[in-house]
């Protein structure tokens, strides 16, 4: 019986090993399992980061390329209010120098329209010592006789002049 007590406790010493090699090779494929998904994570996160500094990259230079586009619009839109200042400036001072322009025109306008009176009013006392004159000349030749030594009839005195007769308008 002895014998048997001995293949019974081999036996079962036997069960007990292959049962921990059968929990040690399940560990081994859990624990083979799960480093093939922590380098297959690791992998994927390498990959995402450097896919990450890649589209931060990529950013990075559309960032530079619009600030460089901001700056060169801004520059662009002062130039443009610069220049609409310029031309709304440059209005003005034409305004301001039409205006100059017309009332310096009004002015010669009113100085020309008072020397052609003064014109007209010296051509109509022309015209009347002339009418004079030749009516005086043309009396004096037919009366000779009648002209006296200090006063002659074709020229009209101080107190004929025209200017001090009132001219019919």
């Amino acid at each position: 019986m002895a014998a048997n007590n001995r293949s019974s406790g081999k036996s079962g010493a036997g069960r007990a090993v292959a049962r921990e090699l059968d929990q040690l090779k399940k560990k081994v494929k859990e624990l083979a399992l799960k480093l093939e998904r922590e380098a297959k994570a690791r992998e994927l996160a390498a990959r995402l980061a450097v896919v990450a500094k890649k589209a931060r990259e990529q950013l990075t230079r559309e960032i530079k390329a619009l600030r460089e586009q901001g700056r060169k619009m801004a520059s662009e839109l002062k130039s443009a209010i610069t220049d609409a200042n310029k031309r709304k400036q440059t209005v003005e001072e034409a305004r301001g120098k039409i205006a100059e322009l017309r009332a310096e025109l009004a002015r010669r306008t009113a100085d020309l329209k008072h020397k052609s009176e003064e014109l007209k009013k010296l051509a109509r006392e022309s015209a009347h010592r002339a009418a004079v004159i030749i009516g005086g000349a043309s009396q004096s030749a037919a009366e000779p006789a009648q002209s006296s030594v200090g006063s002659r009839p074709s020229e009209p005195g101080p107190e004929d002049h025209p200017s001090d007769k009132p001219t019919p308008t």
